[in-house]
């Protein structure tokens, strides 16, 4: 069995087709089980008004579908940002001999109709699984009467099991009692997973939007550097005092450039970040392309 989390960011009909809605914030969780498999497609609630969701359901994805049924501007700007992340990228044909597709010139993509995304989603060979760290990086929590605390998210790391004990970003220690997948009981669950997990020793409170549950201990931070690779298409000049949104998984905050060093950017960031050595994220601006640079995290300090 494998578990394919699935960016779906400018096709609501494309993300049903995949799976049945559910839960929801700045970002619409669409989930289906297929032959032992799981499905989780990540589709932008509103991309006029919360437009820093695509780069969390971009980053925090393996594969990106992208429809071409709309050659606009906001096309381009998911192939740019789908060829700087390198990843995956499944195609509808309506418009797939585009020049705006050769222009980004993708590297890693197919062009596949609708009615067979399921089986060539599924079909994908997933990287055997790393064994070590576990983390969950968490988008929603609240309270169940006679369970406590519940949190929902998607497994990026490791395997998650009953009885574990592990740090939350606040630097509380949580305890698994119970974990849910596709609305059935689990007793572990790995890479790519969407769970509900029910936790004992913390509060919902306690749980924001992009906090990060993990097997080792943690803290969110508010100055990173890290390497970075820019588009060619809109080239922008970043120098220091520039503010930019980064967006990582679940989380996302403005970013103020302090230091440049070549491909080496150290930035401010206006919230701390659960962010950790080795992950990746987007920098948006205003003008088009809104999505124009990616970033490796290297280093995180206070």
């Amino acid at each position: 069995m494998a578990n394919y989390v699935v960016a779906v960011p400018n096709s609501e009909e494309i993300a049903s087709f995949l799976g049945k809605k559910g839960s929801e914030n700045s970002i619409t969780f669409y989930n289906r089980s297929v032959d032992g498999n799981v499905i989780t497609a990540l589709a932008p609630t509103s991309v006029e008004d919360k437009f820093y969701a695509v780069t969390e359901l971009l980053t925090v994805s393996d594969i990106i579908v992208i429809s071409s049924e709309n050659v606009d501007k906001y096309f381009g700007e998911l192939l740019i940002a789908a060829k700087l992340l390198g990843s995956k990228v499944l195609l509808t044909p309506e418009n797939a001999d585009s020049d705006i597709i050769k222009g980004v010139r993708l590297k890693n993509h197919s062009v596949v109709e609708k009615e067979r995304l399921i089986e060539v989603i599924t079909g994908i060979q997933k990287p055997p699984q790393e064994s070590g760290t576990c983390r969950i990086d968490l988008d929603k929590s609240f309270n169940v009467r006679g369970i406590g605390a519940v949190a929902l998210g998607i497994v990026t790391k490791g395997t998650v099991n009953v009885h574990d004990e592990l740090w939350h970003t606040s630097g509380k220690k949580a305890l698994v009692r119970s974990i849910q997948s596709q609305d059935v009981d689990i007793k572990s669950a790995g890479v790519g997973t969407r769970v509900g997990l029910g936790l004992k020793n913390i509060e919902p409170d306690n749980i924001e939007k992009g906090s990060v549950l993990s097997s080792v201990e943690h803290k969110a931070h508010k100055r990173i550097t890290a390497e970075m690779e820019f588009t060619e298409i809109g080239k922008e000049d970043v120098v220091e005092g520039n503010f930019y949104g980064l967006g990582s998984n679940f989380s996302y905050a403005m970013a103020k450039v302090e230091k440049v060093n070549g491909k080496l950017i150290s930035f401010a960031l206006e919230k701390a970040l659960a962010l950790f050595e080795g992950d990746r994220f987007l920098l948006a601006r205003e003008k088009s392309p809104r999505i124009f640079a990616k970033g490796i995290v290297k280093s995180v300090t206070d």
